[in-house]
């Protein structure tokens, strides 16, 4: 390459990069704080809380109950770095301070956080007695205690002697429990008579110990040297999700019991199994690590398997986010002009506790007034929702939607403040589209172009899909058969020349292209349809219905056939022996009687069984030959008598006459 043209290419490159702008975004506050920070009034060293955020040039803002801090010799903010430091704090500088670090687009805060004043008191100083017995347990208290913060960082020290060096070490027959008394499990010889006991506190942000006042053991002689366990303390303990407890149980008892511990289902923990819990201080103490809402609850602490006593666990929280709301909370958003962005803030309290108050929603720091509520945003009505309306980019004469957000929200043990930005982006422009349709042939050859502008900080890519008759979907991912992408693949050119009809046929439908960036994308479709009469092709849809079709034809053709059978059957039963007896019956006779008494009664009945003729043969017993049905009906007389006939035509013969007569002489 030339020298001339790697130059030119150098600068190509240059201007392109200096060209290259970013997103305009509101600040993202990315420093963790503490809720609280001691600061001794007499400190030495100058104390310093940090403050950082990004995007942008970002000045910072400190304030204290909400009215800026400014600088002075006891405490000096650098806007630019965002720290503020104590110098020689007073105690018009203990409060509640809060950072705020602001672009020209938007301003994030940080969570209020607590300056609060560390310090230790002192004991009054006297001077007690105290009688304990030997073999028993023996409570030395420890009075008056001097006021010590921050409480977490204070503890306390039992002293032997008048000394401060001679610590009492905690052991299995000595005990220190939560409120700092001193219990001594079981009194012995090591415990004399005049033995001097003495409370301090150490604060480990001060670095400072007081010493409280002292008492003196009067220890009183017993020969009863086996004493039963005796549950003596047990604490209640308050801790939050995702920290750690301790739970606290002492007994006395000589000699002194080992101690079994219990969940609150009432399973005995196996401590050489389990990283969920840690004993400690010989047993008396239960670690309870990363906690949960199932470890709330009372654990039992037994003694020997004699006594027992139960630690109560309360597992609570400030709000928080709901873990089961699958909504993005309070994300960091971009949307293009004129659609609405959304912002989510669903928050809990632990289990048990009462529900946090619903969330209040801000902008810039600055509380979302009601007049506002329907213009430029909309609130759900449990308030989770903040929908910012028509989003709109700022301008000089305007300061659009373009913002950091936060949402606050309280319960009884603290707050949560989220914080997310919104950056509105110019929306996807379409500036070349084709036409919505066009008619194509065999040697057509159609080209298909698209252009859009962006956001300048963005940059547009192009994907084309062709869905046919079917509403098969598939991508144009590159150039082949009759489909070229060029310009990136803003231009699509589809070549019908020289195809066969059927490949032909395929090029049939709509194309779709989507132009996009990672926040947004806008759609076009074309459609592509031809005057050719082509062979219609069964789909599959048709091929379902011709079989369906058949099936539903051989059903019915089944059915009729079983109807049709079931006639002739019912037609078959009807033509069967006629019952004679019935009908007789509804006519008012009485069968039975009347045959009785036209000398009937010594010829057995047609229905019965085992007729004496059954087995007769057409030809009679005298060898005269029945010729037809005519000569037949002439045994019966010359002429057809129709009195020998029932009403449905079946004959009964001399019966008939037999029955005139009866009836004649019966008149």
């Amino acid at each position: 390459m030339a020298f001339h043209q790697l130059v030119l290419v150098t600068i190509a490159i240059t201007i392109r990069i200096y060209s290259c702008q970013v997103i305009n975004r509101p600040p993202s506050m990315h420093q963790v704080f503490q809720s609280s920070y001691y600061i001794q009034r007499d400190h030495s060293t100058p104390v310093k809380i940090d403050c950082k955020a990004h995007n942008g040039n970002i000045t910072y803002q400190w304030r204290k109950d909400n009215v800026a801090v400014r600088n002075s010799r006891e405490v000096a903010v650098d806007s630019k770095l965002g720290t503020i430091t104590f110098t020689r704090i007073q105690m018009s500088d203990y409060g509640t301070y809060q950072c705020f670090a602001s672009n020209e687009y938007g301003t994030a805060l940080s969570s209020p956080i607590e300056v609060k004043e560390a310090r230790l008191g002192s004991f009054p100083v006297d001077h007690v007695f105290q009688d304990c017995t030997k073999f028993q347990h023996c409570l030395i208290q420890c009075r008056d205690r001097p006021v010590c913060e921050p409480a977490s960082q204070c503890r306390v020290e039992w002293k032997k002697g008048l000394g401060t060096d001679n610590n009492v070490p905690v052991s299995d027959r000595v005990a220190v429990d939560g409120k700092g008394n001193l219990h001594i499990l079981y009194v012995t010889d090591e415990d004399w008579d005049g033995q001097e006991y003495g409370c301090g506190l150490w604060n480990e942000v001060t670095k400072t110990f007081t010493k409280g006042s002292m008492t003196s053991l009067n220890i009183k002689e017993s020969s009863q040297s086996l004493i039963e366990p005796i549950e003596v303390y047990a604490e209640n303990t308050k801790a939050y999700l995702g920290h750690t407890a301790v739970l606290q149980c002492i007994f006395s008892g000589s000699p002194i019991p080992k101690i079994q511990w219990k969940t609150p289902e009432l399973e005995v923990i196996d401590f050489s199994n389990t990283n969920k819990y840690e004993l400690q201080d010989f047993g008396r103490k239960l670690v309870v690590k990363n906690l949960t809402s199932n470890d709330e609850g009372s654990y039992m602490c037994i003694a020997d398997n004699k006594v027992q006593q139960q630690a109560n666990l309360n597992v609570t929280s400030p709000p928080f986010i709901n873990p089961q709301n699958k909504n993005p909370q309070m994300a960091d958003t971009y949307v293009s002009g004129g659609k609405n962005a959304v912002f989510y803030c669903d928050t809990v309290s632990a289990q048990g506790e009462f529900p946090p108050s619903p969330p209040i929603w801000k902008k810039n720091g600055k509380d979302i007034s009601a007049s506002r509520v329907g213009v430029e945003f909309s609130v759900s009505s449990d308030m989770r929702e903040l929908t910012v309306l028509e989003t709109k980019k700022p301008t000089p004469t305007r300061a659009g939607s373009t913002g950091s957000y936060q949402c606050v929200s309280e319960n009884s043990e603290g707050m949560i403040l989220k914080d997310a930005f919104l950056a509105v982006l110019d929306p996807i422009r379409i500036i070349t589209r084709p036409e919505k349709s066009y008619n194509i042939d065999r040697e057509s050859l159609v080209s298909l172009a698209v252009d859009a502008t962006t956001d300048p900080a963005l940059s547009l890519q192009y994907r084309w899909r062709f869905r046919n008759a079917n509403n098969q979907t598939t991508p144009i991912s590159s150039t082949g058969g009759a489909y070229a992408l060029s310009n990136g693949n803003r231009n699509l050119t589809i070549n019908a020349q020289g195809l066969k009809k059927q490949d032909f046929f395929q090029l049939i439908g709509r194309y779709y292209v989507e132009i996009y960036h990672q926040y947004d994308a806008e759609f076009v479709h074309v459609d592509i349809v031809t005057d050719i009469l082509s062979i219609p092709q069964e789909t599959p849809a048709q091929a379902n219905l011709w079989f369906l079709g058949i099936i539903f034809g051989i059903i019915i053709l089944i059915i009729v056939i079983i109807l049709i059978i079931c006639m002739l059957y019912r037609n078959a039963c009807k033509s069967g022996t006629y019952p004679v007896d019935e009908k007789e019956v509804a006519a008012g006779h009485d069968p039975e009687k009347e045959l009785a008494d036209s000398g009937f009664h010594d010829l057995s009945r047609a229905d019965e069984n085992g007729h004496k003729f059954d087995n007769i043969s057409l030809s009679d017993d005298f060898g005269k030959q029945i010729e037809s049905d005519e000569d037949s009906m002439g045994e019966y007389g010359g002429d057809l008598d129709i009195s020998k006939f029932n009403e449905d035509g079946s004959f009964i013969g001399i019966y008939a006459d037999k029955l005139n007569n009866s009836k004649q002489s019966t008149v």
